[in-house]
């Protein structure tokens, strides 16, 4: 027999899934934002016409988080 507390323990499992699945698909939209960010950033450093500091201000990010890339990229060469 399915009851009253049935009825809400399921409402409440359905109403957690889906609050599970917004906070995932922002966890996602928010990891590819700051995954495009680090592109146009490696782009950037690679045109040598901006410094770090310069391009952490245009982008408005961390200033360490661009000498970090940079780091990297330049690693890389």
């Amino acid at each position: 027999m399915y009851t009253v507390i049935d009825l809400l323990r399921d409402q409440g499992i359905e109403k957690g899934i889906e609050k599970g699945r917004q906070e995932g698909r922002q966890e996602g939209l928010q990891q590819g934002l700051q995954q495009g960010r680090q592109e146009d950033i490696e782009k950037l450093l690679s045109k040598g016409i901006l410094s770090p500091p310069e391009i952490a201000s245009v982008l408005e990010v961390d200033r360490a988080w661009v000498e970090e890339i940079a780091r990297r990229v330049a690693g890389n060469k």
